[in-house]
């Protein structure tokens, strides 16, 4: 990491001279900018910036507006790590923006009104457009410029892609999927908990009979008994959502794709990807373990679900273990079952911190954007559960592991092996909505088809194939090549 400091001016001068001027004017609060196009490529080729701009204001107080989605808890953290960075910039207000629901429709009504704020958290479908009409930073031109980091100091997977040299940010966190259980329903069940490292993780086969014995009628029977009543299940073996970033998982695990390597060609649709997603629509279907899409719908949440023995595991992200650890329900978690062994692979989590190109002040977004990358700056969201680092020391040195992945009641036993040794495996494969051109097009395609599968109204193959012929003609390429 580097280590010396560059001068306010001096970097401003430096983004100043990374971007170019666009038209636009708007009556947005200062700090935040017009909603302007600009050429694509991102805010190096093209932003709403000069020198004078970049410079003005220098040693007045400016205001910074900084938009987020997440749980009153999250916020709570988000307000406390802000308040601390006020207080070490004193020039500088950040004025919150906190949006729990409807966060992109919101967002966009903000940006087309001219008012979109200095920094966003972003998902990939929503950022990725911008970022190639030039209305986000290409974070590497900033990140750069500056004499305080360097982009190996950050997980590599965390970068977010416009072009294969380009991002437009990094995970706000470096948050994974992998698999929760209640402790005392295995208890039960007379079952060991399940392993914590990648090496020791089950086979598929393995986890369905595993899957079978948690699951139980109204009767007391579980799945594996041949008198089982799949119409009166009281306790899952196993619940999780049915988005890509679950099945994507499997996917890959399975040594399958999808889409080829340049992008051109669809893949999801064929042998080993169909395998991975025919196997988790038996789970629910034929193996009788997990509900389906319709009836999850009526169950309460994940964590609640493990909570109050409605499921016994739960095929979910990092971020559960907050909840989970403010609960009275002794859980701990492991590695996600696998296709091949030594074949592992789990997905992050979407949110990314991206800085707008309309910004009148991207030395001082860029300044509050290192902050909250910055896990020590508020190190609440991480050892509560909710997040996990983004900057590799913390995965490496034991000193900074301790400040989060240690730290009780979120951080169970099992958490070391199946999150921080995962990463550090390079375990976590990016999600198809970072790098497939046409993503929210094509997933629109997808999400129904597989629905209807996982419904047990089809196979897998067959609700792929059907759709395939449309999404052949939407595919233009990757993002990361």
């Amino acid at each position: 990491m580097k280590r010396k400091l560059l001068g306010n001016m001096s970097l401003a001068l430096l983004l100043a001279a990374s971007v170019t001027v666009l038209s636009g004017c708007g009556g947005s609060k200062e700090g935040s900018g017009s909603g302007t196009s600009g050429s694509t490529g991102g805010a190096s080729a093209g932003a709403a910036q000069s020198v004078e701009q970049a410079g003005e204001g220098m040693g007045e107080k400016i205001t910074l507006r900084y938009s987020f989605w997440g749980s009153t808890n999250e916020k709570d953290a988000i307000t406390k790590s802000c308040e601390a960075f006020m207080e070490q910039n004193p020039d500088i207000e950040v004025e919150l923006i906190h949006i729990p629901a409807d966060y992109e429709a919101k967002l966009s009504a903000m940006i087309a009104g001219g008012e979109e704020p200095d920094l966003a958290n972003l998902k990939d479908f929503f950022a990725v457009p911008l970022a190639e009409s030039g209305k986000l930073y290409n974070i590497f031109d900033l990140m750069d410029q500056d004499e305080e980091i360097d982009r190996e100091d950050y997980l590599q997977f965390a970068y977010r892609y416009f072009t294969p040299d380009k991002a437009y940010g990094l995970n706000t966190a470096g948050e994974l999927f992998a698999m929760f259980y209640n402790k005392e329903l295995f208890e039960a069940a007379g079952v060991p908990g399940l392993p914590d490292s990648i090496e020791e993780a089950l086979t598929m086969d393995e986890f369905i009979q595993l899957a079978k014995q948690l699951t139980l009628d109204g009767a007391g029977r579980n799945a594996a008994d041949p008198a089982f009543d799949p119409s009166d299940i009281v306790q899952y073996g196993l619940m999780f959502d049915f988005g890509a970033q679950q099945y994507m998982g499997a996917v890959y695990s399975n040594e399958g794709s999808y889409v080829n390597d340049d992008g051109t060609k669809w893949t999801l649709n064929e042998g080993p990807a169909v395998e991975a997603l025919q196997t988790i629509s038996d789970l629910v279907n034929v193996h009788h373990v997990a509900p389906n899409p319709a009836e999850l719908k009526a169950l309460p949440s994940l964590a609640v679900a493990l909570q109050t023995n409605k499921a016994a595991m739960i095929w979910a992200g990092a971020w559960v273990a907050l909840d989970l650890g403010l609960g009275e329900t002794e859980f701990d978690v492991g590695v996600l079952p696998v296709f091949k062994k030594g074949v592992y692979a789990t997905c992050p989590a979407q949110g990314t911190a991206g800085i707008f190109a309309s910004t009148k002040h991207p030395e001082e977004t860029f300044r509050l954007w290192k902050w909250m990358m910055d896990p020590k700056n508020s190190i609440d969201l991480f050892a509560s559960g909710l997040w996990m680092p983004i900057l590799a020391d913390y995965y490496t040195d034991e000193a900074l592991l301790n400040t989060w992945a240690t730290v009780q009641p979120a951080h169970p036993s099992g958490y070391i092996g199946s999150h921080v040794d995962v990463v550090l495996a390079d375990g976590v494969k990016a999600n198809p909505s970072s790098y497939v051109k046409n993503y929210t097009e094509i997933n629109a395609l997808v999400t129904p088809a597989l629905e209807s599968a996982f419904l047990g109204n089809e196979s897998v193959k067959e609700a792929l194939d059907r759709i395939a012929p449309d999404v052949e003609k939407l595919l233009s390429g990757r993002y990361d090549r």
